[in-house]
Parts: C-alpha cells; sequence; structure tokens
C-alpha cells in the first residue's frame, strides 16, 4: 500500500495516477483513521471519480471529517449527485459549521441539479436562511451559495468576512425569480 507521500509525488511526476494507484487513493480515504488528509489530495487532483469514497465520510464521527467532506463534494469539485445529502446536511447536521459549510456550498451546484423540485426546495432555504438570520454573519452562507447560483465569479464576491454585510437585495429578488421562490 502506496503512502500518501507516494501517491502525490506519482501525481506530480505523471500528471495523473495508474488505476492501481487511484484504488489505493480511494481505499485511504475510505479506511484511514484520519482521512482528511486523502480526501484533501483527491480534491487537489480533481478526481471526480472519487466522489463516492469521499461521500461516505458524510457520516463520519468527527465533525471536520464531516465538514470537510461536504465541502469538497459540493464547493470544490462540485458533484449535483451529493446535492441530497448536501441539502439534508445543511438541514440537520448535528453540528452549526457543518451545516454552515454545507449551506455555503450548495449554491455551487444548484443550477446543475436535475431534480426542479430539490432545485425549488433548495433555493427557498437558502432564502428562508438568508431572510431570517439574525447577524450579517450568518446571513454569509446563504448569501455566498445565492452568488455562487447566480454565476457571479469569486474574485467579484465580497470577502468571506463582508458576505452578510454587502447583501445585493436586487440580486437576491433575481435569485427567487429565477428559482419560482415565493414570498
Amino acid at each position: 500500500m502506496k503512502k500518501l507521500d507516494d501517491i502525490w509525488e506519482e501525481y506530480i511526476n505523471q500528471g495523473s495516477l495508474s488505476p492501481h494507484t487511484l484504488k489505493e487513493l480511494a481505499w485511504h480515504i475510505e479506511y484511514d483513521i484520519d482521512p482528511a488528509d486523502a480526501i484533501t489530495m483527491a480534491t487537489d487532483m480533481g478526481l471526480k471519480e472519487l466522489g463516492s469514497c469521499i461521500a461516505k465520510q458524510l457520516g463520519h464521527e468527527d465533525d471536520y471529517i464531516r465538514e470537510l467532506s461536504v465541502g469538497c463534494l459540493l464547493g470544490r469539485l462540485k458533484l449535483p449527485e451529493y446535492a441530497e445529502k448536501g441539502f439534508k446536511i445543511a438541514q440537520e447536521d448535528p453540528d452549526e459549521s457543518v451545516r454552515d459549510l454545507a449551506i455555503f456550498n450548495i449554491g455551487e451546484i444548484l443550477n446543475k441539479i436535475d431534480d426542479k423540485n430539490l432545485r425549488y426546495k433548495i433555493a427557498c432555504y437558502l432564502d428562508q436562511i438568508l431572510m431570517s438570520a439574525a447577524t450579517p454573519l450568518s446571513k454569509g452562507a446563504p448569501y455566498n451559495s445565492i452568488l455562487a447560483a447566480m454565476g457571479v465569479p469569486i474574485a467579484e464576491r465580497p470577502r468571506v468576512r463582508d458576505l452578510g454585510m454587502e447583501i445585493n437585495f436586487d440580486l437576491v429578488e433575481k435569485f427567487k425569480k429565477k428559482y419560482g421562490v415565493q414570498e
């Protein structure tokens, strides 16, 4: 079994992984006691084919591993097939940070979701969270997702700490109209 450093070395030297090494990286994601480095490595390499391995960690007992996994699947790899799981995490995860990161990233895949009903539910949820949030800080996660869903490039979005204070409500109204969100 190759160590993660050796897997990374192969990727750097060859620009890809052999099928055997890909399976070994998948093993690290699924079975390492702390799979964070393996998840990050697969994501940094853009290995969307390992999404199913990363998705198995969405139920991990460690909050950080769940948070990393949902952020990688939705925000970095942008895999719409995990929209339903990501939405459930956004609503139900016991840890607030995990919920917030799911909310922060789910807009990255909103336009790619084939299920119109799920897309509508997520859009309504983002609007609900944005409008009911008590502080600017808690408005930032849903607003970032709205910006992503509306195609605003990352470079044109407010800084993370400023997201909840620089809300463009005209854009939010366009978002609501685009997704059929009712008042």
